[in-house]
C-alpha cells in the first residue's frame, strides 16, 4: 500500500534565507533552512529553493511559499520583487509544480504571516484582523469576515505605503509621507542619528545602530531613544487609526523584530489611535505583538495551500 502523503511544505523566501518546513496543522514536523542566494540572480536563486524543498517532499502533499513583492496568487506568479535580484514575472508555481510533481500556491508574505497569525497566533478566533510587519520596509495584511483580502489586483494591505502626511519626507517608491518612511529600521535609525548630532546619549557607544538597540535604551531610561519611540509611534498610531476607520478589525498586530520592543512602542501607538480614531470608545479593538515569530510565514503558507486544496477561501 502506497504511503499517504500527511504533510504541507510551507516556504519563506527572504532576501536573505529561505525557510521551509514540512507541516501538519500547526504542527511542525521537520525543518530546513539555507540562503538564497539573491545577488546571483534568479537562476542561483530557484536552485536554492528546489535544493531546500525537495528533502521534504517525499512526505508532502502540497507546497505553499509566501515571498515578498507583487504576486498573482491566482497564477502562482512573482511580478516582482524587491528582495530577489532579476525576479521579474516568474511563473514561480509552475516551475515548482514541473519539478516535484506537486501542487503549489503563492502568496505574498505578509499575507502568509497575517494567516498564521490568524490562525495559529495573536489573532486566533477573531474575524477581522489588520496585520502590519516592521522591518527594512512596511508590509500589511488583513483578513475582513474571516477572509484572506487580496483586492482587484492582489495588491491590498500595503500599510506601509498608505500616506500620513501630505508634505512629508520621500518614500522610497518615490511618493511622500508613507507609514514606512516614519516606521522603516534605516528611518528609525536615521531620527535617533539626527537626535544625537545635538544631544547626548548611550546610543553613541554602537557603531551599528538598530531598532532593537534604541528599545533596550528607551527601556533603560535613554531620553534620545525614548522620544524616538514616542515619535514613531505616533506616526504609526496615525495610521493604524486609518486602517481602524477603513476596516473595523478586532486586533492590529504588529510583527517583526522591533514588535518585541514592548511598551516603549505600543503605549505611543495605542494612545495616538485613541485620540484620533473615530468613536474610538465605541472599540473594542486590541492593539498587540505578533506571537509566532518566524514561524508564521511558513504555517501561514503551509495554511494557505491547505485551504485551496480544499476549495476554501481564504
Amino acid at each position: 500500500m502506497a504511503k499517504t502523503r500527511r504533510g504541507i511544505i510551507g516556504v519563506d523566501i527572504g532576501g536573505t534565507n529561505i525557510k521551509t518546513a514540512l507541516v501538519t496543522g500547526q504542527k511542525i514536523i521537520r525543518r530546513a533552512r539555507t540562503s538564497t542566494r539573491a545577488e546571483r540572480g534568479l537562476k542561483d536563486s530557484l536552485s536554492q529553493i528546489i535544493k531546500v524543498v525537495e528533502p521534504l517532499c517525499k512526505d508532502a502533499k502540497a507546497i505553499g511559499i509566501g515571498i515578498a513583492g507583487i504576486i498573482d496568487s491566482e497564477k502562482g506568479t512573482v511580478k516582482y520583487s524587491p528582495n530577489l535580484k532579476g525576479w521579474k514575472n516568474v511563473p514561480l508555481g509552475r516551475i515548482l509544480r514541473a519539478e516535484f510533481n506537486l501542487p503549489v500556491y503563492v502568496l505574498n508574505d505578509v499575507n502568509a504571516i497575517c494567516l498564521g497569525e490568524w490562525k495559529y497566533g495573536a489573532g486566533r478566533r477573531k474575524k477581522n484582523v489588520f496585520l502590519f510587519t516592521m522591518g527594512t520596509g512596511v508590509g500589511g495584511g488583513a483578513i475582513c469576515e474571516g477572509k484572506l483580502l487580496f483586492g482587484a489586483h492582489g495588491f491590498a494591505g500595503e500599510f506601509g505605503h498608505t500616506t500620513i502626511k501630505l508634505d512629508g519626507p520621500k518614500c522610497t517608491c518615490g511618493h511622500s509621507g508613507h507609514v514606512e518612511r516614519y516606521a522603516g529600521a534605516k528611518y528609525i535609525v536615521a531620527r535617533a542619528r539626527r537626535k544625537m548630532a545635538k544631544r547626548k546619549s548611550s546610543l553613541a557607544k554602537y557603531d551599528v545602530l538598530t531598532p532593537e538597540k534604541i528599545a533596550c535604551a528607551a527601556k533603560s531610561g535613554d531620553t534620545v531613544a525614548r522620544e524616538v519611540f514616542a515619535e514613531v509611534g505616533f506616526y504609526i498610531g496615525v495610521g493604524v487609526a486609518n486602517v481602524i476607520a477603513l476596516f473595523d478589525p478586532d486586533i492590529i498586530i504588529i510583527a517583526g523584530g522591533i514588535a518585541q520592543a514592548g511598551r516603549i512602542l505600543f503605549e505611543p501607538v495605542r494612545r495616538t489611535v485613541s485620540s484620533m480614531a473615530l468613536g474610538a470608545e465605541h472599540r473594542r479593538h486590541k492593539i498587540a505583538p505578533a506571537q509566532l515569530g518566524d514561524d508564521a510565514g511558513i504555517l501561514g503558507a503551509a495554511l494557505y495551500a491547505k485551504l485551496t486544496i480544499k476549495g476554501l477561501t481564504v
